[in-house]
């Protein structure tokens, strides 16, 4: 696009190969007609587009530039995890997991870990009957599992599948990912005010405390 001047940082905001997720950055100055900073606060702007990579406008989504120099948008950043020094996209793995012909929906978030860093977390519905009422969980993950593995990479195994008869959305249907990710991770949290359904972040909580009792005792 003439005027933008796009480039793949790392973490470090070193210009990473081509074909390698990163974020995706527009070095400065941005093209006339660019916004040039937010309404009635400025400072906000330089922190949350500018500080970050100096010299570069932060777009806040990650992605690859091709051989040819085609940028290709994956997923944003915010859902981008680092697991032993490889970044992987959350999307990604929710579009693998979803291709299992068992799979109706998930949602995959990054739970803490102190010897890899952030490991993928798998939230999964299944079709047809309730959670409870099933007896092929255990056939269903391990074949989940090798996908991944195989399709994304030996480095993306998940930290689990934790199998629900629903997940928390906004009215609008949007998964809250980020509420999740923070309830797994001890975090705090401000509930949504555009939440579809309070029990929902309940039944997520219940059944990652009973996912965290069960490696515990593994």
């Amino acid at each position: 696009m003439p005027g933008y001047n796009l480039k793949v940082f790392n973490e470090q905001n070193e210009e990473v190969p081509a074909g390698t997720l990163g974020k995706v950055v527009i070095k400065l100055p941005m093209p006339p007609a660019f916004m040039n900073g937010l309404w009635g606060n400025h400072e906000a702007f330089v922190q949350k587009y500018l500080a970050e990579t100096p010299g570069y406008y932060t777009t806040g989504d990650a992605g690859v530039m091709d051989e040819r120099g085609y940028v290709h948008i994956m997923t944003r950043m915010d859902d981008v995890i680092n697991t032993a020094g490889h970044r992987l996209s959350t999307g990604r793995l929710e579009e693998v997991i979803n291709d299992h012909g068992d799979v109706v929906e998930s949602a995959v978030v990054g739970y803490d870990d102190g010897m890899r860093g952030e490991v993928p977390l798998a939230f999964v519905i299944l079709k047809g009957a309730a959670i409870a009422e099933r007896d092929d969980l255990q056939r269903i993950g391990e074949e989940v599992q090798a996908t991944v593995r195989k399709d994304v990479g030996q480095f993306a195994k998940l930290a689990g599948l934790i199998f629900m008869d629903r997940l928390p959305k906004t009215r609008s249907g949007k998964i809250l990912r980020g509420t999740v990710k923070s309830i797994c991770n001890g975090q705090e949290y401000k509930i949504p005010s555009t939440i579809e359904d309070l029990d929902a972040l309940t039944e997520i909580t219940d059944a990652f405390k009973t996912w965290l009792a069960s490696t515990k005792k593994q």
